[in-house]
């Protein structure tokens, strides 16, 4: 008899025990299928795919944008023309122009940046919103548009008044861009300028320009770049440009840095004055040695 009553009392322990695990298991997967599951993950850089290495080429923004809550940190320099010589050390002896920026992701398909340049004392302000594609997509089309504005001194301008308007400068670009393979990335950047201001009064104040970029993959490590921009007019009264502006590019990837290394017949790393205002020799003395730093965290 006692025997009996202990095997019901085993039962019976055993009966709640497994009744509670199938529900606390019901519960857990219940849980787990309410969560939202991550957009996707964030790589390091040297481990991303190489169409979402980096926000820029040499001066073109790529389709890039960055994930949720990432911020980076970015150094850029151009130098003097290589016709300097060793005396100038090719140009490194002389700066045309440096640019800091700040860059956040603030939604995975959105990005937005504030940056300073010493040429014009120019300040920018951008966003960038993914509108198809993501991080591992082949194909990608992102939408960019930046303001642009001249912070020179009144004395500079030589008009009598001066606006706040006649400082603003507007970049509309479609970002397209496909993943050909593994080791190569190509990109077409179909752009609209706009200046607020023009010296001559039958000078359009719409310049559209046609810009594109490759990206080929040597390692996981290391990148090179070609970009190119020109003015393509579209029947408008536009500022002549002979030759595109060009920038050829080496890029290097650590987990959180990208080292970037070019040369370009442009000074400028804003839309507006590499696109539009630059007047850039095909000679290659007339080159520019750069280099980028970015941080991202």
């Amino acid at each position: 008899m006692r025997i009996k009553i202990i095997f019901l009392m085993i039962l019976g322990w055993v009966t709640r025990v497994d009744a509670q695990v199938n529900t606390d298991s019901s519960a857990n997967i219940e849980h787990l299928l309410l969560l939202e599951p991550e957009p996707f993950y964030q790589l390091p850089l040297s481990d991303l795919e190489i169409q979402s290495k980096t926000l820029r080429i040499v001066n073109l923004h790529s389709t890039t944008v960055l994930p949720k809550g990432s911020f980076e940190l970015a150094i850029q320099h151009r130098f003097g023309a290589l016709e300097g010589g060793i005396d100038k050390l090719w140009g490194i002896d002389n700066l045309n122009s440096m640019r800091v920026g700040f860059d956040y992701g603030i939604t995975n398909d959105f990005t937005a940046g504030i940056g300073r340049s010493s040429l014009k004392k120019t300040f920018n302000g951008y966003v960038k919103y993914k509108l198809i594609g993501s991080q591992i997509s082949k194909f990608n089309l992102t939408y960019l548009a930046d303001m642009a504005i001249d912070g020179r001194a009144e004395s500079d301008w030589g008009l009598n008044p001066l606006f706040t308007t006649h400082r603003l400068i507007y970049t509309h670009s479609l970002l397209l861009s496909y993943k050909v393979s593994d080791k190569l990335f190509v990109g077409l950047n179909p752009t609209l300028v706009h200046l607020n201001y023009v010296q001559e009064t039958a000078m359009s104040n719409d310049i559209p320009v046609i810009a594109g970029y490759i990206r080929v993959g040597a390692t996981k490590h290391l990148n090179f770049t070609l970009e190119a921009s020109q003015i393509v007019g579209l029947g408008l009264t536009v500022p002549q440009k002979e030759n595109p502006s060009v920038g050829i590019g080496v890029e290097y990837f650590t987990p959180n840095h990208a080292f970037q290394i070019s040369l370009s017949n442009t000074r400028s790393f804003n839309e507006p004055y590499f696109m539009v205002e630059d007047s850039p020799s095909n000679a290659i003395n007339q080159f520019c040695l750069g280099f980028n730093i970015v941080r991202r965290w």
